[in-house]
């Protein structure tokens, strides 16, 4: 983002990535940004955003957390944790937490425990109870 300072984020990391690259003034309120995170090394093993799908395609965006559970899915899922957020214009860290669609994803491959979000420089679980319904099935109705 353009001349915006974004939030550090409250995990020690010994690989510091900056996210700045996927984000924009246009985004930031949309893209929720992703990273598979070794709690045992203290690394970022795998990051990205949720990323818009086209037209011929059955949904119409591919959620982070199922990017980061399909990443951890082929790799060693055990020792991995999946963080999910999205950053505001200001360049703060907001929370995002997992849609009905994601929550039963998490629940099918067991990584209910392992993902979480950032809110106000804490962790959180990102798997709620009574999940919203994913943006595009509220606009839907």
């Amino acid at each position: 983002m353009n001349n915006v300072i974004l939030d550090e984020l409250p995990l020690d990391i010994k690989n510091p990535f900056d996210y700045g690259k996927y984000i924009t003034k246009e985004s930031c309120n949309v893209s929720v940004l992703w990273m598979v995170y070794d709690k045992n090394k203290k690394i970022i093993t795998a990051k990205g955003s949720s990323r818009p799908c086209g037209l011929n395609y059955n949904n119409a965006s591919i959620h982070a957390e199922q990017q980061a559970i399909n990443y951890c899915r082929q790799n060693n899922k055990t020792k991995y944790v999946i963080y999910i957020w999205r950053y505001g214009r200001t360049g703060n860290v907001k929370p995002m937490y997992c849609c009905t669609k994601c929550t039963k994803m998490a629940k099918k491959y067991n990584y209910t425990n392992n993902i979480f979000t950032f809110e106000q420089d804490n962790i959180c679980p990102a798997v709620i109870d009574n999940p919203p319904l994913s943006h595009i099935y509220e606009i839907n109705k």
